[in-house]
Formats: C-alpha cells, structure tokens, sequence
C-alpha cells in the first residue's frame, strides 16, 4: 500500500507540474493577445487622426486655389 501511495503522489506531483505549465501559457497567451489589442489600437487611433488630417487638408485646398485664382 506503501508503494502504492508514493505513485500516486508522484503523479500528483507530476499533474500539477503539467498544471504550472499551462497556466505559464495561458499567461503568455494574454499577455500576447493584450499586445496585439493595444497594437491594433494604436494603429487604429493613428489612422482616424491621418483621416482627420486629410480632411482638414482638402478643406483648406480649394480655398487656397481660390486665392491663387483671383491674383
């Protein structure tokens, strides 16, 4: 019975080894999947701030070959 419990604390031991392994991943999954989130959210706030910017562009342009016309 002696031999018998040493097994299975072994497997206990190696279960919950298993069990850190995959908490380290899922942990690498988060952090990775947070990292292409804030990515991507850069990227999205830097795209509507060019939109932004060109729209403000094309509003001044025909206002400034008005100008140019007239002279």
């Amino acid at each position: 019975m002696d031999a018998c419990g040493d097994d299975m604390e072994e497997r206990l031991i190696e279960i919950l080894r298993e069990v850190r392994n995959l908490s380290f991943l899922f942990f690498a999954y988060g952090v990775i999947w947070t990292l292409l989130f804030l990515y991507l959210w850069t990227i999205s706030r830097r795209n509507r701030d060019l939109k932004r910017e060109v729209d403000e562009l094309k509003k001044l342009r025909p206002a400034e070959s008005d100008d140019q016309d007239q002279e």
